[in-house]
Order: structure tokens, then C-alpha cells, then sequence
């Protein structure tokens, strides 16, 4: 009985540290972001029109499959993401930013002659092989 309670206990401690973790990190940024809302892009990476990831981030470009808050904590220099084409293709068909980014892909693939489904070339020259 011991040990069935010992365990619980364990993983209810576990599940504790993993939520409180999850829920402070998050807390923290949102924190961040708004303290610097006179932030200098210059010095978090931006391009030369002032795109940075704070901006996609602020813009709603980030989700739980593509998290670009790590990037904005760990003060990435980079400029932000490529995200005119995503944001265009959210606007006109009403998606998500993960669907969105999805189309995307699958338009670059079909425009370098690559079948968006199989991913295996469009080239009747192509040779593949399977097992």
C-alpha cells in the first residue's frame, strides 16, 4: 500500500512541476512582451523593415507545433520569420497559422516539382526505388 501511495505521490509531484513549468514559462514571456513594448527591434534582430519575432509573435504567428518563444527568450538575432505569404494565406482562407503554414509548404513543393502528397519528384526522368 505503501508503495502504491509512494507512487502517486511521485507522479503527482512530476505532473505538478510539469504544468507549473509550462504555465511560468509562458506567464514570463507574456510578462516580457508587454515590459517591452518600447522595444528596440534593432537589438532583438530585425531586418531592415523592422520584422523581428516579437512582431510574428505579437501578430499571432506561433503555435503549439511551431513555438517561436523560445527564439524571443533566448534573444535570437535573426530576423523573423517569412511570414508576408503565411499571413496572406490566413487572411483569404480563413485558416489557422499551422494550416497556413502547411499550404505554404505544399505550394513550394508543387512550384519545385515535388508531389506534395508523396514528396517524391514530379520528373518523368526521376528514378526511385522502394523496398
Amino acid at each position: 500500500m505503501n508503495f502504491i501511495l509512494g507512487g502517486l505521490m511521485i507522479l503527482a509531484l512530476v505532473a505538478f512541476w510539469y504544468f507549473f513549468g509550462l504555465f511560468v514559462g509562458r506567464l514570463r514571456l507574456s510578462r516580457r512582451l508587454a515590459q517591452n513594448r518600447s522595444y528596440r527591434l534593432g537589438a532583438a534582430g530585425s531586418d531592415e523593415d523592422g520584422h523581428s519575432f516579437v512582431d510574428d509573435y505579437r501578430a499571432g504567428l506561433s503555435s503549439s507545433n511551431f513555438d517561436i518563444s523560445i527564439n524571443i527568450d533566448d534573444g535570437d538575432t535573426r530576423p523573423g520569420l517569412d511570414s508576408e505569404e503565411v499571413r496572406a494565406i490566413m487572411e483569404a482562407q480563413g485558416v489557422s497559422f499551422d494550416k497556413a503554414r502547411l499550404i505554404r509548404q505544399q505550394r513550394l513543393m508543387e512550384h519545385n516539382g515535388i508531389d506534395p502528397a508523396t514528396g517524391l519528384s514530379l520528373d518523368p526522368k526521376a528514378v526511385t526505388f522502394s523496398r
